[in-house]
């Protein structure tokens, strides 16, 4: 299974404010329904709640502490921990993507469960209450990076752990 984080950062580590983008859409949804389509993604129950659906043509599985909570949508999986989600979504296909949130990219990175990362360079630096930690070049190997014209500019790098 390879497992890879999906991630927007700004040049100052934000990813989110408010259980959203700190910043307009960059345009790199395209690539990111591109390179999650038809694979499962795992989420935090705040990022599934932020997005308010299953995202079409993938499985969700959604991680949550709370043990009652109900997603309102039958073909979203409910798991109760992080090695729980991905081994629920590692049934379903042997690449996987972790999309949010900040807690959920935490854990994954602490515990070593990450293979890969795609991330979305936003060259800004927007208050927010979600963030990123640095990118260790120990860990991580950056092996392609894309320049993408929207508003603002982007890149769109991928790192592979070391």
């Amino acid at each position: 299974m390879t497992v890879t984080i999906v991630v927007a950062v700004g040049r100052n580590g934000v990813i989110g404010r408010d259980g959203g983008m700190p910043w307009p859409r960059t345009g790199d949804m395209r690539q990111f329904k591109e390179l999650t389509w038809g694979h499962p993604v795992v989420m935090g129950r705040a990022t599934f709640e932020s997005i308010g659906r299953p995202l079409p043509g993938r499985t969700s599985v959604v991680l949550t502490r709370r043990s009652d909570w109900q997603p309102g949508h039958d073909d979203v999986v409910v798991t109760h921990d992080l090695r729980e989600a991905l081994a629920a979504a590692s049934a379903l296909d042997d690449e996987v993507f972790l999309v949010g949130g900040a807690q959920v990219y935490a854990e994954a990175l602490e515990a070593g469960l990450v293979d890969r990362m795609v991330v979305t360079h936003v060259p800004l630096e927007p208050e927010g209450d979600a963030s990123l930690a640095p990118i260790d070049a120990d860990v991580w190997r950056e092996v392609g990076r894309t320049s993408h014209t929207g508003t603002p500019d982007y890149e769109i790098a991928t790192y592979e752990r070391r």
